[in-house]
């Protein structure tokens, strides 16, 4: 067993601090931290060999959107996006975008309020499919109609544009506005451009 130094370095209240050497495991594992903190200093973020915190996150998020953005082409190969949706769940999801974004201006119904009844045979800016997309998409400012193109994905206003062909010719009880545009015969219909 190791002897003790019994020198008294300071007395206080009754209280000795001695001069005790600390053991020698301790002492090296200490100096074998210090060894590896510079170390680790100098090649994280003096010599910049490591990759830090910043670079990892920076490189999952990088092959997180990569694989988001894959997924996302993967689903929209697999959608027929020139004609519209006859699914439920596309229809289901289109009709609860259009009720938090579009029936402020169309009504729940699509009949009209500031924006025009959606669901006659009356289109200002073309009954076809794509036409829908792009308005839905480019908006159409001088109207009022503003773009969904950065606040909703293209498979979300395919969702929106499939939601307005299945609900052509619903013939909602007393419509707001007045017909608006070109007549297109049998465009009210559902079935109508599909």
């Amino acid at each position: 067993m190791a002897e003790y130094d019994e020198t008294v370095v300071s007395e206080h209240d009754g209280i000795k601090e001695l001069d005790n050497q600390l053991p020698r495991w301790w002492v090296i594992l200490f100096q074998l931290s210090m060894v590896f903190a510079v170390v680790y200093m100098l090649w994280f973020h003096v010599l910049g060999f490591g990759q830090g915190q910043e670079g990892k996150y920076a490189d999952n998020k990088s092959r997180a959107e990569a694989a988001q953005a894959a997924r996302q082409s993967d689903l929209l190969a697999s959608m027929d996006l020139g004609s519209p949706s006859t699914l439920g769940e596309v229809l289901s999801e289109g009709s609860d975008i259009y009720q938090a974004n579009c029936a402020s201006c169309h009504h729940s119904t699509a009949r009209g309020l500031i924006g025009p009844n959606l669901t006659d045979a009356y289109w200002l800016n073309g009954s076809e499919f794509a036409d829908t997309m792009h308005i839905i998409a480019k908006g159409k400012l001088e109207k009022g109609m503003q773009a969904w193109e950065s606040s909703l994905s293209l498979r979300q206003r395919h969702a929106v544009a499939s939601y307005l062909y299945s609900i052509r010719g619903s013939n909602p009880p007393e419509p707001v506005r007045a017909p608006e545009g070109d007549l297109i015969e049998g465009s009210d219909s559902p079935t109508y451009n599909l």
